[in-house]
């Protein structure tokens, strides 16, 4: 609900409805969360240290879906950047949509465990 609230912004209509909340699809919480628990499970079926992964490791964006995600993760600053520019949570959401996006895309296109690049890409799920 929080979420829901949070990501239409402050000056437009509001229409509240549970199956718009709780779709899968589109910009929801549940969309977010679903992407946040692949990132966990591929990180938890690893059975590393990620953290000491990241640290020692070089991150090679090879494949196109690499270079997307790399890319929107370096936009995080200007995201957070925009919501206290304007005071506009929403913009923070929109951000998080298409990082998900981003990282969907990136999932599907890209194996991460068993591959040649697990760690580089172990790093960019962290």
């Amino acid at each position: 609900v929080k979420y829901a609230d949070l990501h239409n912004n402050r000056t437009s209509n509001y229409t509240f409805s549970f199956d718009r909340m709780l779709d899968l699809r589109g910009n929801t919480a549940v969309y977010l969360l679903y992407a946040h628990a692949r990132i966990c499970s591929i990180v938890r079926k690893s059975e590393m240290d990620v953290i000491k992964t990241v640290e020692n490791s070089a991150i090679n964006l090879a494949d196109p879906k690499e270079v997307q995600l790399a890319m929107a993760l370096a936009r995080f600053p200007e995201a957070v950047e925009a919501l206290l520019e304007d005071l506009a949570p929403n913009k923070l959401c929109d951000y998080m949509y298409d990082l998900s996006g981003k990282y969907n895309e990136f999932y599907a296109e890209c194996k991460v465990l068993g591959s040649e690049e697990q760690d580089s890409r172990l790093a960019l799920c962290e």
